[in-house]
């Protein structure tokens, strides 16, 4: 396998072309036929520079190189992507290249740095230099669906003890907030006939629609928030509303469907109000959720997905939380504010806090990496979201997205800028070379 950019590129628009959003399971596809198809593919391709391969049942995936004696040092990616939208321009799995930008699902997250990792190391390989660690490459399926692939591989397989994801933010993450969904269930009354919205608790949701009693307030605040007003001729309406999806880390970057749904139906029944309320800002306030400390920065919250069957409303929330606060004091929370309204609160899944001190040696070895490449100054930073680097004993998350760079991470039209991959692959480069040969 030739190791240049156009190699890469051409990579990475084959594993775009692979659709992994995750499916119903299968035969021997735990996760669905497509993600088989794409860990399949990367698996040739770690073979191709010489690695040997390990498939995990279909459930994850990895490839080592390196002298089986020395330290095993970890490199983790995910392989399955979020749903897409109707309103992409581009088509979601084509790979296409237009002004200077590669489009697809995963171009960010997380296939288009897991190429740019692969080929950084690939280039250290092809130029000589010898590995004094073992490195392995661990490949994932059910990142964005719960960890089910991490489960399996930290039953069977051994555990690098130190590494790096690549499926964040440059120029290093050395805290990854805690993160958790909780599950409301609360009756509604019978002028509320249908609510839906959202497939994931991880996207702000751009659509969600609603089936209500005729209200004539409910209608002039759908009109307040550009909803659009169906009569249905039959003494009901039906409301959608419209927002602009995001990742559920930075819920301030999409705008929620959700929540305008909500306080457009909120007059004709109480419970809604009170959910409204509670997530008008994705901050918690309207929780008393609104915590923040000096380490690890504010929590968050995104209302992303809802639906009504017989008469109960349930509502999932994905909340990124600082360390100075726990699931149980959450969850707390949740009980008493919903128990107003006969309210059950059901907490879902969940990733603990990580921290690594800033003085640490792997986050001295890819900050310096980062800076050498770049030029720059940068300094550790924290974010909302969560990255395989959470199953290493000690791991970090690093690149691909740089400061103040465009992200549509989860979003329409999701691209990666092709100057920034090679630069993202050069700063992979430097880093695995400072940390492993």
């Amino acid at each position: 396998m030739k190791v240049d950019f156009d190699s890469a590129v051409k990579s990475l628009q084959d594993l775009i072309k692979i659709n992994s959003v995750q499916t119903a399971p299968a035969p021997n596809a735990p996760f669905g036929e497509g993600n088989v198809k794409a860990l399949e593919y990367s698996l040739r391709l770690l073979e191709s520079f010489g690695f040997k391969t390990v498939n995990g049942n279909n459930y994850y995936g990895y490839g080592d190189i390196g002298n089986p004696d020395l330290p095993l040092f970890g490199i983790l990616a995910h392989l399955d992507v979020v749903p897409v939208s109707t309103t992409w321009e581009h088509y979601p799995f084509g790979g296409e290249i237009e002004d200077g930008y590669l489009y697809g699902r995963g171009a960010l997250d997380d296939k288009g740095p897991f190429i740019a990792s692969l080929y950084a190391c690939a280039e250290l390989l092809n130029e000589g230099y010898i590995p004094k660690k073992r490195i392995r490459f661990i490949l994932g399926c059910n990142e964005e669906s719960g960890w089910k692939c991490m489960d399996e591989y930290t039953k069977n397989e051994e555990m690098p003890k130190e590494g790096f994801s690549p499926d964040a933010d440059f120029p290093v993450i050395n805290c990854e907030k805690g993160v958790v969904y909780h599950h409301v269930k609360i009756p509604v009354g019978n002028a509320v006939l249908n609510v839906k919205c959202g497939e994931r608790a991880n996207v702000v949701p751009d659509f969600a629609t609603a089936t209500i009693i005729k209200n004539d307030e409910a209608v002039a605040r759908a009109n307040k928030v550009g909803g659009e007003i169906i009569d249905n001729n039959d003494g009901t309406i039906t409301i959608n509303t419209n927002g602009v999806s995001a990742h559920g880390s930075t819920p301030n970057k999409g705008d929620n469907a959700l929540t305008k749904l909500l306080y457009s139906i909120a007059p004709i029944d109480e419970a809604i109000k009170v959910a409204y309320n509670a997530f008008i800002s994705n901050d918690g306030k309207g929780l008393n959720l609104n915590i923040e400390d000096e380490k690890s920065g504010k929590l968050t919250l995104n209302l992303g997905v809802a639906k009504l069957e017989d008469g109960i409303l349930e509502l999932i929330i994905d909340i990124r939380y600082p360390i100075s606060i726990t699931m149980d004091d959450i969850t707390e929370i949740f009980k008493n504010y919903f128990i107003k309204v006969n309210g059950t609160v059901t907490r879902g899944a969940y990733h603990l806090p990580l921290f690594v001190e800033k003085e640490d040696p792997l986050i001295i070895s890819l900050l310096g990496a980062y800076n050498e490449v770049t030029g720059e100054q940068g300094e550790a930073i924290t974010i909302g979201g969560g990255t395989y680097a959470r199953v290493l004993p000690k791991g970090v998350a690093f690149g691909p997205v740089f400061p103040n760079g465009e992200s549509r991470i989860h979003g329409d039209d999701e691209r990666i800028n092709l100057q920034d991959m090679q630069k993202t692959i050069k700063i992979y480069k430097e880093a695995i070379k400072r940390l492993c040969f």
